[in-house]
């Protein structure tokens, strides 16, 4: 079993959001950044992760509308759709090669 994640919203502006991700580093903060900039709302999405040995990482976020916690929600969801198509065609990858054994 992984490590729970903790995490805290930090506002800075209406538009933006500073969100601290404790149990977490690059694995889950690169492909949410990714997914976060894809969305033709959002006018800013990184992360910093301070100190290597900490398992704590800072997601930015800043929109052009709405609210920058909505967008992540919608990054977070667009991931676990894309995830769930890759591993479907994964499995049915391996399936095909094994039957060809």
């Amino acid at each position: 079993m992984g490590t729970k994640l903790r995490v805290e919203i930090k506002r800075t502006k209406p538009n933006e959001a500073e969100i601290e991700v404790y149990g977490e580093t690059y694995t889950l903060l690169v492909p949410l950044a990714q997914s976060l900039i894809s969305l033709n709302y959002v006018e800013f999405a990184g992360f910093d992760v301070p100190h290597p040995l900490e398992e704590k990482g800072i997601l930015y976020v800043r929109v052009r509308e709405g609210d920058p916690v909505d967008a992540v929600f919608e990054a977070i969801n667009n991931l676990k759709r894309e995830y769930g198509e890759l591993k479907s065609s994964l499995l049915e990858e391996l399936a095909r090669l094994k039957q060809e054994k």
